[in-house]
């Protein structure tokens, strides 16, 4: 069996199917192997059972079959040829899921079989009034009222104790409809849909697809689920009911499902024969209904001539055998993985249980101290700075850390101010350069813009110009008013204070996020007696405190930065210088079309003449584009002039990379001022002021006394906690008992004694005993090669509680085999070829 579960489709591609028999066993081996086997498979069943009624199929999906199929299909009466009876109630009236599931026995346990059918129709009635007392069902004569519902999530128990009855539990879904009745629901075709589909599309779900041979297959709902999802086909057994009803000249249709020549699933399709309705009314067993069943397939064509292995497919104990062992197969598999979920679960609500003590408060007023205290250290340290963990979600606010969230807010407004550079355009608006020229030189000028681009107003030369001729008063020629340049410094900055109100709010709102997580984290429970609002309302004080302080020194900032002024006089010289160099060579090229000098060939050469001359003269450090100072000056020089200086307050160049003026100045001092009156200084007087509200004894009594909801979320922890932990106990020994052995159906032949082994053709299967030898077996022979796979050997079973199976192994005589014992998946292996070897000395061959 592989160990292999990490896919649903691997789960199923993995269930063991028992080898093929050669030869009989011997009746004393056979019938104690089939016994152990089948006292096993009714173990696996019966835990499935347990964790189903502690409720654990909610949370982890358990292995099940689900009867699905068209109304009046005959399911019911299919799972009572193959199955007392109660009442499960999951969900309430309004459709939400109950904490704990309840179960309520409705009547007394059933001895004979025919009085099933009544029992379930009745237990069907009791579910559908929910308002109703159960009980008034079980008798015929008394009235019910009250209103009904068309269709229920809760549902039916029927469990089935006996030594003939097989190793199954069904989950009888709804039958899929297409009308409704007049008066009826609409809405009901869509709700039986989807609770069907809630149940099939369980990975661990077995399929029961049951087709009325009555009706055409393709007007039958249930197999277009199916059909609308092919990973179901892998997982869904087949089964043909009312054959009797089948129509003349059409039974080799269905011989071809049968044989699942059409409409084929993995699993294959099973025929099955009920009672008509007359032998239903005459009240007929269910000893003699299967009797008729066998009588009828054995007597009727087509299904009397049917051979090998399509004869096996017939009856209902043919499916029911099927069907257990399929369960039982998938259960093997996937029980210790539903241990290791349980176990998960288990930590997670041992973990919640934590924050959810039961109050035993012999001073009051200390414990309400000792919270305060402990909710102010905490929010130093947020206010400080956490390192997150590894495991934190990153997308949480709460978790990726508050410093983290805040610094990222800081981040944000800086590039916001960086974006608000003045957008200069060197080229007029009126006669523009051509389109790819202009293309060419925007990129040049935006190389001083961040990568997101700026938002600001563009300014083209033409219209600085404009501007500054007409704000000239009785200036000497040649000279323009400062207010021309401040004009546009303040285009830029006046939008400043807006975007430090903004990054502060951005900033309250994080802080006041984050510390309300705080709170509800230390004082959640204690929101019934008022602890949660006083803490809350001593909080929104402090936070109103430190906005207003915070506020008044964001205006001060704000307004040193209403006139220019910078001491950094080296970087604005030497970055105003750069940018006029720039702009004039931007400028002049759009009246060139492209071109710095009107000359004609070698530019380039002329270019580097002319510097190297310099050079001799004592001229060094030129560059080509610094020429453009030794043209004539132009018309347009002074709003250049503007341009350059305007732009250069913003930021300047330094010889050493790229440093800021104005707008680095102001998108430093704004966060560092928030962090240094607001978030820092938050925890300032905190502790205090919350000291100040504590009340006397009996307030404080108060306080402590937890809500209705947090009493009831501890109970309901409680409560999944034991369920839990019933459903491991139960679980575990299973578990134990399938680490170390193989539920399949032995069907091998015995050896003769002592007769050699020969080798097999192929490496054996490596899996433990679910046995120990008996002591007694201690004798050697010549060992031939690997142990066969196929060979079984016959041992008493060993009990679940037993502390681990002994191994077989082979020992040549008088030789030191060190190759470590052989572990044999199988049952029957003469047993004087081999001795015991305790469980301590055992290694594994893989």
């Amino acid at each position: 069996m592989s160990d292999s579960n990490d896919s649903t489709s691997g789960s199923w591609n993995n269930i063991p199917s028992p080898a093929p028999a050669s030869a009989p066993i011997a009746d004393d081996q056979s019938g104690t192997l089939m016994q152990t086997y089948t006292a096993r498979r009714r173990q696996i069943l019966d835990v499935l059972n347990v964790l189903t009624s502690l409720g654990i199929h909610n949370e982890i999906d358990l292995p099940r079959v689900a009867v699905l199929g068209s109304q009046s299909a005959g399911k019911s009466s299919l799972i009572e040829s193959m199955s007392g009876v109660m009442l499960r109630f999951e969900f309430d009236s309004d459709g939400n899921r109950l904490s704990t599931p309840r179960e309520i026995s409705f009547g007394a346990p059933i001895s004979d079989k025919a009085h099933v059918t009544d029992r379930l129709r009745r237990a069907q009635l009791a579910i559908l009034h929910p308002s109703i007392d159960p009980n008034k069902f079980l008798d015929s004569d008394k009235e019910t009222s009250g209103s009904s519902l068309s269709f229920s999530k809760n549902y039916v128990c029927i469990q089935v104790q006996g030594p003939d009855v097989p190793d199954l539990t069904f989950y009888d879904l709804p039958g899929i409809i297409a009308n409704v009745s007049d008066g009826g629901n609409e809405n009901d075709i869509q709700l039986v849909e989807n609770l069907a589909k809630t149940y099939i599309n369980q990975p661990n779900c077995i399929i029961l697809l049951v087709i009325t041979c009555e009706t055409d297959f393709e007007n039958q709902g249930a197999y277009r689920l199916i059909k609308a999802n092919e990973s179901l086909k892998s997982r869904t057994v087949g089964v043909l009911t009312k054959p009797d009803r089948i129509e003349s000249g059409n039974e080799t249709r269905w011989l071809k499902i049968l044989r699942n020549e059409s409409n084929s699933l993995e699993n294959g399709w099973f025929a099955v024969k009920q009672p008509d309705f007359n032998q239903l009314a005459s009240g007929i067993s269910w000893e003699a209904a299967r009797t008729a069943e066998r009588d009828y397939f054995s007597a009727t064509q087509p299904w009397s001539s049917l051979e090998g292995e399509h004869r096996k497919r017939i009856g209902s104990a043919a499916l029911a055998n099927h069907l257990g062992k399929m369960l039982s197969d998938l259960a093997s598999i996937k029980l210790p993985e539903t241990l290791a979920k349980i176990n998960r679960l288990l930590e997670d609500a041992n973990e919640e249980l934590k924050n959810y003590p039961v109050p035993t408060y012999d001073d009051p007023k200390r414990e309400v101290i000792m919270l305060l205290r402990d909710f102010t250290k905490d929010v130093a340290k947020h206010v400080e700075g956490l390192p997150p963990s590894c495991t934190d979600d990153p997308a949480d606010p709460f978790t990726a850390g508050l410093i983290y969230c805040i610094n990222k807010t800081y981040d944000a407004f800086r590039l916001q101010v960086h974006r608000t550079a003045p957008q200069f355009r060197p080229w007029e608006i009126k006669s523009p350069p051509a389109k790819p020229l202009k293309s060419t030189l925007l990129e040049e000028v935006k190389e001083d813009d961040p990568p997101s681009g700026c938002i600001g107003t563009e300014f083209h030369v033409d219209e600085v110009m404009d501007l500054a001729q007409r704000s000239r008063t009785r200036e000497l020629p040649g000279n323009y008013p400062f207010a021309v340049k401040l004009t546009y410094i303040d285009e830029t900055i006046r939008t400043w204070r807006d975007l430090a109100g903004g990054c502060f709010g951005k900033v309250q709102g994080i802080m006041e996020d984050h510390i309300d997580r705080l709170i509800q984290n230390h004082f959640g429970r204690y929101e019934h007696g008022g602890l949660l609002e006083t803490v809350k309302k001593v909080v929104k004080e402090q936070f109103a405190r430190r906005q207003t302080i915070t506020e008044k020194k964001l205006e001060s900032i704000c307004r040193g930065e209403d006139r220019p002024c910078t001491q950094n006089e080296d970087y604005f010289f030497h970055c105003r210088s750069n940018l006029l160099v720039k702009y004039k060579t931007i400028y002049r090229r759009s009246k060139r079309n492209g071109r710095l000098f009107d000359v004609s060939g070698d530019q380039e050469r002329l270019i580097n003449n002319a510097i190297a001359g310099l050079a001799q003269l004592g001229i060094h450090g030129l560059h080509s584009n610094e020429f453009v100072k030794l043209f004539p000056e132009s018309k347009m020089d002074p709003a250049l002039e503007i341009m350059a200086e305007a732009r250069a307050y913003f930021q300047v160049w330094s010889l050493n990379g790229f440093s800021q003026v104005a707008y680095k100045r102001f998108g430093d001092n704004v966060p560092n001022q928030i962090d240094a009156s607001f978030v820092s200084r938050f925890d300032d007087d905190l502790e205090l002021a919350l000291v100040y509200a504590i009340p006397d004894s009996d307030m404080c009594r108060e306080w402590l006394q937890e809500s209705p909801q947090v009493a009831r979320r501890r109970e309901a922890l409680k409560s999944r906690k034991d369920r839990l932990e019933a459903a491991k106990d139960k679980l575990a020994p299973i578990v134990r008992l399938l680490s170390r052995s193989i539920f399949t159906e032995p069907s091998s032949p015995p050896p003769t004694a002592k007769a050699p082994l020969p080798p097999p053709p192929s490496p054996p299967s490596v899996i433990a005993l679910d046995c120990a030898p008996p002591p007694s077996l201690v004798q050697s022979m010549p060992r031939r090669g690997p142990i066969s796979a196929s060979r079984t050997i016959s041992l008493p079973p060993q009990p679940m509680d037993s502390p681990g199976p002994s191994v077989l192994r082979a020992v040549p005589p008088g030789s030191d085999d060190e190759s470590g014992p052989i572990e044999i998946s199988a049952f029957e292996i003469a047993p004087s070829a081999y001795e015991a070897v305790p469980p301590s000395s055992r290694r594994h061959r893989r």
